[in-house]
C-alpha cells in the first residue's frame, strides 16, 4: 500500500493520537477521527452492500452473511448530519442541514462500491439565498431535492459527479419531510408540521422539471405518528394502525388500535411496529379495511428508526440506541432475529470520560459504551435497567468516582456503573432523583443539579455505589449546565434567570461542610447565560463558556473569582462548549471549534477554527493521552489530532511502501521505568529514516533522536513518543516495531 502524505491521510483509516496541548506553538489541531451520529436517513440497499448514513459518515456494511454483518471503511464526511441518502449509478447524494445556517448535497463515487469516496460538498445549490435540505429522492433519472427554505429543487444529473439543481415552481413545503420515496412518476413525502399534524403528501413528476402537487392530507399526529409510504396503500403508525389509499388522493381505509409505536416497516401483508416501548407488534394488512393483529414479538424493537428490506427474507431494524438488528422474515408473521451489531461512536453520545486509557461515552437513550479510544470500537455496552421509554432515561451526563461511572438520567435519576466489575461493566446502583441533569464528584460525595419542574442542587453521598443517599438539598433560581467540585468548593456554570439578561455566569459554593453547599461567590461580566464549564486546578482558573465567547477567571481566591480575559467569538445564540489544557482552549459553538492559545490567559488569541457539521457539540473533553473530543449529538464523535499510528511493543507494522520522501507517523505511548526503547525496520527494500520526540510531533531538524534503519531512544521520559519514518530513497515490503 502507498503511504499517504502525513498532511492526508485519510480520515476513514486513521489511529488518533492528538497534538501535545503543553505545546502552544503547535499546528493546530486536525479532525482525525469521526463515528457515530444519528440515524435519520433510511439505508440504500444494493445486493450484498448496505450503506448506512450515521451523523455526517457514510459506510457501506456487507451483509454477504446476514447473521455476521461487516462494517467497512467510512467515507470522508459530509457538512453537517446526513438526512436523506440516494443511490443512483455510481454515485451516492446525501442532503443535510445544520443549526448555525449551513445545508448541503454531498456526492460520494461508488467507482468502488465497498469504499464510498466523497467527492464533494456543495452548499451552494440551488437559485434561492438560504437552503435548508430535508431529503432527496429519485425518479425517472432526475434527482429531487426537498428543502424548507426554497421548496422543490430538480436536477437531470447531466453531470452525475456534480449534480446542479434548478427551482421547479414548487417554493414551499407543507411540513419538515422526513420520509420521501419515488414511486413512478409520483412523490410520496411524509413528516411533521408545526402544528403537530403528519403530512402526507403526493407529487405528479410527470414532467421532471414541473412537478405538481396532487395531494396534501394533514392526519391526526397522535393516532398517525409517522406514514410509511407505499405506491398505492400507506400505513400509518401512532396509536393507531391505519390503511390508506394514497393512489391520487389520501383516503382512510381500515384502522386498529396498537401499543403506541413510533415508527413501523411492512413486508408483505404484514406490518411491524416499534420504536415507542419494548417488543414489536405484528399486523396483518391483507384486508385493509380490517386490519388484524398477529402477534406482539419480543424483538426488541425499542428506540427503532428504520425497518428495511434486505433481499426478500431479510429486514434491518436500526435504532436509536445504536443497534442495528437483523431479522428473518422468511415467514413475516413470525419473524426471528438473527444478529445484533453496534455502531461504532453511538448514534447520540452526550457526555464523555476516560477511564483506564479507554473513552466512555455517554448515550443518551440507554447508558454507555466503552470504547477503543484509537478507534472508538466499542468493546462494551451497558444498557441501565430503565423502563423502556426515551422520556424515562435521557442520560445527560457521566463523572467519575475511580472505576464507578455514574450517569444523570433526567427521566429516572443516579445510576451507578461499575467499570472493572468481573466479567465486564455493570450496573451496581441507582438512586431515584427525577430530572437529574447536571452531575459534578469530589471524593465520596456527588453534587447534581435538575431544574425541570423546580430548580435544586443535591448533595449526594456515594460511599456505597449501591446505595446513594441524598444528605441536603437547595432550591436553584438559575439552570445549572456544568459543575467542577474540588478543594471544598463548587463551582457552576449557570443560565440567567428567566426573562434577564444577567444572573448567569459562574456561581461558586462553599461545599467544605455536612451541611447544604452555601452560596458564597457569582462572577457574571456580561456574560448573561454560560453553558460549560473547564477547571484548571493546577494554575488556579475557569474557563467559562457564555453565549457570546469565552471567559477566563482567576479562582485562586474561590471566594473572589475575578475575570482576567475573554474571547469574544460566539455567535450568541448556540449552547456554548470549553475544555482547556496547559496553553490551549477550546471554544466551541454552532460555527465549530475555536481553538485558542491562552498562554498569555488574559489576551486568549484564536488559532483555528474547526467546523463540527453545523451543530454546537454537546460536550468537549481533553484527556490525558492528548487529544480533544468534541461530542456532536446528532453528527457524531469528533476527535481532533494529527494522525498517527499506535505502535504496540512487537506488534510490527508491516507492508510499509513508498517513493523517497514518503513518510508514515506512528506513535508509542512508553510507561514510567523504561530505561530505553528501540524502532526496528527489517526486510523489503530501501531505508528509512527515523525521527523520534517525546509529545510532539517531529519536523524538520526537530526531534529527540534520529537514526536510518533503526533508532534508540535512551532514558525516555513516559508518556507519548512519535516516530516519523521517511523514505531515503524508495522502499517497498519494509516493516517497522518498537522493543522496551
Amino acid at each position: 500500500m502507498k503511504p499517504i502524505p502525513l498532511a492526508r491521510r485519510a480520515l476513514t483509516t486513521a489511529l488518533v493520537l492528538a497534538l501535545p496541548f503543553a505545546a502552544a506553538a503547535a499546528e493546530p489541531l486536525e479532525l482525525t477521527l469521526l463515528r457515530g451520529g444519528e440515524i435519520s436517513a433510511p439505508p440504500v440497499v444494493s445486493g450484498s452492500l448496505v450503506f448506512m448514513a450515521t451523523g455526517r459518515v457514510v459506510a457501506a456494511w456487507d451483509y454477504a452473511d446476514p447473521a455476521r454483518p461487516l462494517r467497512l471503511p467510512a467515507a470522508a464526511p459530509a457538512g453537517g448530519a446526513i438526512n436523506a441518502l440516494v443511490r443512483v449509478g455510481d454515485h451516492l447524494y446525501g442532503s443535510w442541514y445544520g443549526y448555525d445556517g449551513s445545508s448541503g448535497v454531498t456526492t460520494w463515487s461508488l467507482a468502488d462500491p465497498r469504499a464510498p469516496r466523497r467527492l464533494r460538498d456543495d452548499t451552494g445549490y440551488g437559485p434561492g439565498e438560504y437552503r435548508r435540505a430535508v431529503g432527496m429522492t429519485v425518479a425517472n433519472g432526475h434527482l429531487y431535492l426537498f428543502d424548507n427554505e426554497q421548496g422543490l429543487l430538480v436536477s437531470d444529473l447531466a453531470n452525475p459527479a456534480a449534480p446542479v439543481f434548478e427551482a421547479t415552481g414548487q417554493d414551499g413545503l407543507p411540513a419538515q419531510f422526513t420520509d420521501i420515496r419515488a414511486y413512478g412518476n409520483t412523490l410520496h413525502a411524509s413528516g411533521r408540521n408545526w402544528s403537530g399534524r403528519t403530512v402526507y403528501a403526493i407529487y405528479d413528476v410527470s414532467n421532471p422539471r414541473a412537478p405538481v402537487r396532487v395531494a396534501n392530507e394533514a392526519l391526526d399526529g397522535i393516532d398517525t405518528f409517522r406514514v410509511l409510504s407505499g405506491p398505492q396503500q400507506a400505513i400509518g403508525i401512532g396509536n393507531n394502525l391505519t390503511v390508506y389509499n394514497v393512489a391520487a388522493a389520501v383516503t382512510t381505509r381500515g384502522s386498529i388500535a396498537i401499543p403506541p409505536a413510533t415508527a413501523g416497516a411492512r413486508v408483505g401483508d404484514h406490518v411491524y411496529s416499534f420504536g415507542y416501548g419494548p417488543g414489536m407488534g405484528v399486523w396483518n394488512v391483507a384486508d385493509p379495511d380490517a386490519p388484524a393483529p398477529v402477534l406482539q414479538s419480543k424483538i426488541d424493537g425499542f428506540a427503532g428508526r428504520h425497518g428495511t428490506a434486505l433481499g426478500s427474507s431479510h429486514m434491518l431494524l436500526q435504532t436509536t440506541t445504536d443497534l442495528v438488528h437483523t431479522l428473518d422474515v422468511s415467514r413475516p408473521g413470525a419473524p426471528q432475529q438473527l444478529a445484533t451489531s453496534w455502531v461504532p461512536g453511538g448514534v447520540l453520545a452526550v457526555d464523555a470520560a476516560i477511564h483506564e486509557g479507554r473513552t466512555v461515552l455517554l448515550q443518551a437513550n440507554y447508558g454507555l459504551t466503552v470504547n477503543d479510544s484509537d478507534t472508538l470500537a466499542p468493546l462494551a455496552r451497558v444498557e441501565a435497567s430503565l423502563p423502556k421509554s426515551l422520556e424515562g432515561r435521557s442520560f445527560e451526563q457521566v463523572a467519575l468516582a475511580g472505576d464507578i461511572a455514574w450517569m444523570a438520567a433526567w427521566g429516572y435519576g443516579l445510576v451507578a456503573v461499575d467499570l472493572d466489575a468481573q466479567g465486564g461493566p455493570k450496573e451496581v446502583g441507582r438512586l431515584e432523583h427525577p430530572f437529574a441533569a447536571t452531575l459534578a464528584i469530589d471524593g465520596t460525595r456527588a453534587y447534581v443539579g435538575r431544574w425541570t419542574n423546580g430548580g435544586g442542587l443535591a448533595v449526594v453521598d456515594i460511599a456505597n455505589p449501591a446505595a446513594p443517599a441524598v444528605r441536603a438539598e437547595i432550591p436553584l433560581a438559575n439552570q445549572p449546565f456544568r459543575m467542577h467540585a474540588s478543594g471544598g468548593y463548587l463551582f457552576v456554570a449557570q443560565t440567567a434567570e428567566s426573562g434577564a439578561e444577567r444572573g448567569g455566569g459562574l456561581q461558586v459554593y462553599d461545599v467544605s461542610g455536612r451541611g447544604a453547599p452555601v452560596p458564597v461567590a457569582h462572577v457574571d461580566d456580561g456574560c448573561g447565560s454560560s453553558f460549560d464549564l473547564s477547571v484548571d486546578e493546577a494554575a488556579n482558573r475557569a474557563y467559562l463558556a457564555c453565549a457570546d465567547g469565552l471567559r477566563v477567571i482567576d479562582i485562586a481566591t474561590p471566594t473572589a473569582p475575578k475575570v482576567i480575559g475573554q474571547y469574544l467569538g460566539g455567535d450568541g445564540f448556540s449552547y456554548t462548549r470549553v475544555a482547556q489544557a496547559g496553553d490551549r482552549a477550546w471554544f466551541a459553538d454552532a460555527a465549530g471549534v475555536h481553538e485558542l492559545d491562552v498562554a498569555d490567559p488574559a489576551h486568549p488569541e484564536l488559532v483555528a477554527l474547526t467546523p463540527m457539521g453545523g451543530n454546537p457539540p454537546s460536550r468537549l473533553l481533553a484527556t490525558e493521552d492528548q487529544r480533544l473530543l468534541a461530542l456532536g449529538g446528532n453528527t457524531g464523535v469528533h476527535v481532533l489530532g494529527p494522525d498517527a499510528r499506535l505502535l504496540r511493543p512487537r506488534e510490527p507494522a508491516t507492508g510499509l511502501s513508498g517513493a523517497q520522501g514518503d513518510d508514515y507517523l506512528f506513535a508509542v505511548r512508553v510507561p514510567a521505568g523504561v530505561r530505553n526503547f528501540t524502532v526496528l525496520t527489517a526486510g523489503g527494500s530501501g531505508r528509512l529514516r527515523l525521527e523520534s520526540r517525546h509529545q510532539a510531533v517531529p519536523e524538520d531538524g526537530v526531534a529527540d533522536a534520529t537514526g536510518t534503519g533503526n533508532l534508540r531512544v535512551q532514558k525516555p521520559a513516559p508518556g507519548l513518543h512519535y516516530i516519523r519514518a521517511t523514505g531515503t530513497a524508495a522502499f517497498d515490503g519494509v516493516s517497522l516495531h518498537v522493543v522496551f
